[in-house]
């Protein structure tokens, strides 16, 4: 029973974890399509590279939980070994998830500097001319 439940998870996970790739591809595509300059470019390309890594070892994860159980059952010792294994997998998971929310931040933050820069250079711009016509 506990390998027949653990198979089915995995078949889930594994399922939903190709989903978010194909999910990634398109949106890939759709940013290549609108990307404006070659910071943009290359942030949408290495969130691309983390996410997709990120959604291919969810996969590998999830088809490593009945192979887990087989081998728990098996070989105990060798079992803990696999799931050592598995738990770097994990963090390195973590590890990806972090550097995205990093990246995002610093990416979205540079854009809201721009963007305060250029309505400072707009406000300083209209009072000239306020001023000028006054």
């Amino acid at each position: 029973m506990e390998l027949l439940s653990s198979i089915l998870l995995a078949a889930v996970l594994v399922v939903a974890a190709a989903g978010l790739m194909i999910w990634h591809v398109r949106a890939w595509q759709s940013s290549l399509a609108l990307a404006t300059d070659a910071y943009e470019r290359d942030y949408r390309r290495r969130q691309f590279r983390r996410r997709m890594q990120t959604s291919a070892m969810l996969g590998l994860i999830s088809a490593a939980l009945p192979v887990g159980v087989v081998v728990m059952h098996a070989w105990p010792k060798i079992g803990a070994f696999y799931w050592g294994g598995v738990l770097l997998l994990v963090g390195w998971i973590g590890l990806l998830a972090l550097a995205d929310m990093l990246a995002t931040r610093h990416y979205y933050g540079r854009i809201r500097r721009d963007y305060a820069i250029e309505e400072a250079k707009l406000h300083a711009e209209l009072n000239r001319e306020i001023r000028e016509k006054g």
